[in-house]
């Protein structure tokens, strides 16, 4: 019996071992993934076993996590925003769980000064991720986001290594300042160019459009404002990313503009000679090298000496790591773009680095974003569209004659007989050296203090700083004095320096809730620069100012301050009734002393209607709310920092018989100038249906910008030519669209997204004379600004063909004619126009209206984005509808019938006698007839509508196994600027002189650089 009692608590010890050691050999590594209700992966989930909840481990980028767990253990999965998952263990199968995210009031967007959940925005905003765009192998975030966005119109108006991109939100319209919106990277606002940001740094954009969503910008967001959150790691991520694009670009061949040839043109200007003997009485020979046009071939194709196929490529490495507390990203990049116009190209390297901060209780957040970068640009700043920019050079030299002399040097002057006095572009385009190196750091730092519950402190500081050095260098071989090499040295160094302050106090009342914001802001910017010029180099040996016997120079200094205070209030009820006010005051030196300060108020509401009792029988619609706003906005983007005061200026006078120099008012200061406002009102809704399968917004608005600022002549008895004043106001309006589709879900998932937008301006006061000439030039006067008419309506002649025969001519007006000339210069076969006036005589005065319209009916873009198992393809277009295009690159220089440089091969077909009259569109060479045929008329005028595709990416991932190196490994060919479907017979319909500046004349084409196409290979891997 004690034997029996003794042992048996051993054996019950004994047991309880062995089943302790038999539970653990049964635990198991149990290695899954997390997805998102897309597929994706859900980085930072926690996963633990239930029962166990201090034993858990969290996924990785790519949503894989490790965990031991017994055979019948039950894991637990839960992540911020989405529903928590349960998953039974199952010998021998793999977890694979998916999330689903919580009803769209979780979702967070960036607005101004912070984050709003998505459902209680009231303004007008749009989110576009940047991951998607990704694959596009450009030089400029701005490619990426062309026809993305409702209201956004993005454009690539020239072909220029790294530059020629513009944004114009809502019909942004001033005469004199910026068209521009504000970029904010970070919360730190961009003063500077925007070339210089590496677009794989880039998470999302944020687009403001309406004047609640930008009130808090005041003074510089009546343009818009793009919010840009660049790459920051998230908790449980730790991987290396690498990404490399190599492309080629090359010029589309469909449209190349096809000059004659060098038998054509001797053809074309024998013929002119021939013309000149039957009709003029001109008794001189045929030019010799005319004589015998069947002497020559092709000749010289100075496109293809001045065009090539140039490579682009890209190189990142991104490196992340976050924990709870804090997360670093670093991102490195190269990116290099040769043009397609020869010698010429950009380099940028940059990086970013992202550090943050937040302490074990959650009360203190604190970071550091800091992103320098360096740019090279060679050749490329220099004028290369329009009016004497080099591509005009195209169609200026004879293709007679050899670039070259015999002796292999550059030829100078390359033009035949009749010709103005050209020189060797291709020699001008390698003998000219500008080399401008930018280096730029972008930086803030926050702290962000919770010293009481929902009351936040919010300091921020941050700089923009740049410096840019220019090397210039021309060959006295194509100066235009000959043998007088020109150099110059040039440097600027600015800066912008911003504080901000802020309280941040959130509170929640039963069904009320509460947000309020208020604080102070500061600007800075100011600039130094200095340039020199040397003249007399003796040779092109050396190319430094040491060398010049003649050094010029000047040196100057600008800045100018902004000081702001900022308030905001959110308020809602039951989180279905939204109201928001915002207020900003501004204080600025660049407007007029007695104007410096400027308020911008805003108010904003929204009903959130699919929260009712009475919608939940609408099942189909998941999410219904209307929104509305009404808000000022200003604009004080000048060019010059001191235009609205008087500044003086150095003149040459002669006193006492001696050339003396003297100080003066050079500039008429204004001190009444104001803030040129916008007024905006926005009526929208947003609305999910069929359970987020589609997604719909809506947006009408209409604003009013007045105090519109332009330089105003001013009598000459006052001795000043001109003065700065607010001179008018414009009303623009429109509507927005906006739908995303899920088509196909499972295996095969289809996404549409397509956005409408439908714009509309007036002018509706200016200044006596109620008009804006663009210039007193009639051959290039192309658009006047007039209240009543759209900006930019083309304005000219009205083109009714050619005068047909002596009938026709005698019946008809006469350009210029008078009582002692009758006929003016017009004669049968010349250009005839249409008498507005009726008064029998054609003049630039009487006889010029408008006659056309640059405004397109609506404009928009269309993604597609398809996947199947390791395959994705995205094909994305954008599309203007309607309006017109100015061609004055065909009509003003490439068919100048006067023999001054070389026409198009289609112009051979011109008019030369009653029996041989052409074509009927290009007129006869009759001395002193063609000048009108280069003044604007309307048969310059072309449909601007387009399809382009903008890019086609096909993409595969690799399939990975779990204990692979890679967290993923993607292969892809993608193509940017596949086909521009359209009837303009230019170049490219998005090409514009001005850009997309609606007052400097929008929709004209004048030689500008050829946008190429590339197609690129890419490889994106991410290491564990």
């Amino acid at each position: 019996m004690r034997k029996k009692t003794v042992f048996q608590p051993l054996v019950g010890l004994l047991c309880l071992l062995l089943i302790s050691f038999a539970g653990r050999a049964q635990t198991q590594k149990v290695t899954g993934r997390v997805t998102d209700d897309k597929d994706q992966p859900v980085a930072g989930a926690s996963v633990t076993v239930k029962g166990a909840p201090a034993k858990g481990v969290t996924t990785n980028a790519e949503g894989f996590f490790t965990i031991n767990a017994a055979p019948d253990a039950v894991l637990v999965v839960h992540s911020l925003g989405y529903q928590a998952e349960e998953w039974a263990v199952q010998a021998g199968k793999i977890p694979s769980i998916k999330l689903r995210a919580i009803a769209k009031e979780l979702n967070e967007v960036t607005v101004s000064y912070g984050k709003q959940k998505q459902r209680e925005v009231t303004g007008s905003i749009a989110t576009v991720s940047a991951e998607p765009l990704q694959d596009q192998p450009v030089m400029q975030f701005a490619q990426q986001l062309e026809g993305k966005v409702a209201g956004v119109s993005v454009m690539e108006s020239s072909g220029q290594p790294g530059r020629g991109v513009d944004f114009r939100i809502r019909g942004a319209a001033s005469f004199y300042l910026s068209n521009q919106p504000l970029f904010v990277i970070d919360g730190l606002p961009i003063t500077g160019s925007i070339n210089n940001i590496n677009p794989d740094e880039i998470e999302t954009y944020t687009v403001l459009k309406d004047a609640s969503a930008t009130a808090l910008y005041g003074s510089r967001a009546a343009n818009g404002v793009i919010l840009i959150t660049t790459k920051h790691a998230r908790a449980g991520e730790a991987k290396v990313e690498v990404n490399a694009s190599y492309g080629v670009q090359s010029i589309p061949g469909n449209k190349v503009p096809k000059p004659m040839d060098a038998f054509q043109f001797a053809t074309f200007m024998n013929e002119r000679y021939q013309d000149m003997q039957t009709y003029e009485g001109y008794t001189g020979a045929i030019p010799t090298e005319y004589q015998n046009p069947s002497q020559y071939g092709a000749g010289t194709n100075w496109f293809k000496l001045l065009t090539r196929s140039a490579p682009i490529q890209n190189y990142d490495v991104t490196m992340q790591s976050a924990t709870e507390h804090s997360s670093s990203t670093a991102i490195f990049g190269y990116q290099e773009q040769q043009g397609v116009l020869i010698n010429n190209g950009t380099k940028l390297f940059s990086g970013r680095i992202n550090k943050d901060f937040t302490t074990a209780n959650g009360k203190i957040k604190m970071g550091v974003n800091i992103a320098p970068s360096y740019r090279l640009d060679h050749n490329n700043r220099l004028a290369t569209d329009g009016v004497n920019g080099y591509f005009e050079r195209f169609f200026e030299a004879s293709p007679l004659i050899s670039p070259y002399n015999p002796d292999g040097t550059y030829q100078r002057n390359v033009y035949s007989s009749g010709m103005v006095a050209y020189i060797n572009p291709l020699a001008t385009y390698n003998l000219t050296n500008d080399d401008y190196k930018t280096t730029r750091i972008l930086g803030n730092v926050y702290l962000n203090y919770e010293f009481l519950h929902g009351l936040q402190l919010k300091l921020n500081a941050g700089i923009d700083k740049g410096g840019e050095t220019r090397n210039y260098y021309q060959s006295g071989q194509v100066t235009s004095t000959v043998g007088n090499p020109t150099g110059t040295s040039s440097s600027v160094d600015n800066g912008s320096y911003t504080a901000e302050g802020y309280l941040d106090y959130k509170k929640t009342f039963g069904e009320h809730s509460l947000e309020v914001l208020g604080g102070y802001s500061a600007q800075k910017f100011s600039s130094t620069s200095n340039t020199i010029t040397g003249l007399g180099f003796p040779n092109d040996d050396i190319p430094y100012l040491s060398a010049a016997t003649s050094v010029t120079g000047s040196s100057g200094y600008s800045a100018y301050s902004l000081v702001s205070a900022i308030a905001r209030v959110n308020y809602n009820y039951k989180g279905r009734y939204l109201l928001q006010g915002a207020i900003r005051n501004d204080g600025s030196s660049l407007v007029g002393s007695d104007a410096r300060f400027g308020t911008f108020p805003s108010v904003s509401g929204g009903w959130i209607v699919s929260d009712e009792a009475f919608m939940r029988r609408l099942k189909p619609i998941g999410f219904l709310k209307l929104r509305g706003s009404y808000g000022v906005t200003g604009n004080n983007t000048f060019s010059g920092y001191y235009s609205a005061q008087s500044t003086t200026s150095n003149y040459y006078y002669n006193f006492n018989n001696t050339i003396t120099q003297g100080t003066t008012i050079g500039n008429l200061g204004n001190a009444d100038l104001q803030w040129e406002r916008n007024l905006q009102l926005d009526l929208g809704f947003d609305l999910s249906i069929l359970k987020d399968r589609i997604l719909f917004t809506y947006d009408y608005y209409h604003k009013n910008t007045d105090h519109l600022i332009q330089t105003r002549p001013l009598p000459t008895a006052s001795g000043y030519s001109s003065i700065l004043d607010n001179v008018g106001a414009i009303s623009l309006w429109g509507h927005e669209f906006t739908i995303n589709t899920a088509n196909l879900v499972g295996k095969l998932r289809w996404n549409t997204s397509l956005n409408i937008s439908v714009d509309r301006n007036r002018i509706t006061a200016l200044v006596a004379p109620g008009y804006l000439r663009r210039n007193n030039t009639v051959t290039s006067d192309y658009y006047r600004q007039q209240v009543g008419h759209p900006l930019g309506a083309f304005y000219g002649f009205v083109f009714e063909g050619l005068y047909k025969d002596a009938t026709d001519l005698a019946n008809s007006a006469k350009y210029q004619a008078t009582a002692t000339n009758p006929n003016g210069v017009s004669n049968i076969g010349t250009i005839k126009v249409k008498d507005i006036n009726g008064d029998g005589v054609i003049d630039d005065v009487n006889d010029r209206t408008f006659i056309g319209d640059p405004t397109p009916k609506f404009t928009g873009g269309l993604t597609n984005a398809l996947s199947y198992k390791h395959f994705d393809l995205t094909i994305s277009t954008a599309f203007d509808v309607g309006g017109q295009i100015l061609n004055a690159a065909k009509w003003a220089y490439q068919t100048n019938m006067d023999g001054s440089r070389v026409p198009l091969a289609a112009a051979l077909d011109h008019w030369r006698s009653l029996t041989n009259p052409g074509s009927g569109v290009y007129p006869r060479t009759l001395t002193g007839t063609t000048a009108i045929g280069r003044e604007v008329n309307s048969q310059w005028l072309e449909s601007a509508s387009y399809l382009a595709i903008k890019n086609v990416t096909l993409g595969y991932t690799l399939s990975l196994k779990a204990n692979s190196m890679f967290n993923s490994l993607r292969a892809y060919a993608s193509i940017q600027e596949l086909a521009v479907l359209t009837k303009y017979s230019g170049m490219n319909p998005e090409i514009n002189l001005s850009g997309q500046d609606p007052t400097s004349g929008i929709k004209v084409d004048e030689e500008g650089y050829p946008i190429p196409r590339t197609i690129s290979f890419g490889l994106s891997a991410t290491f564990k």
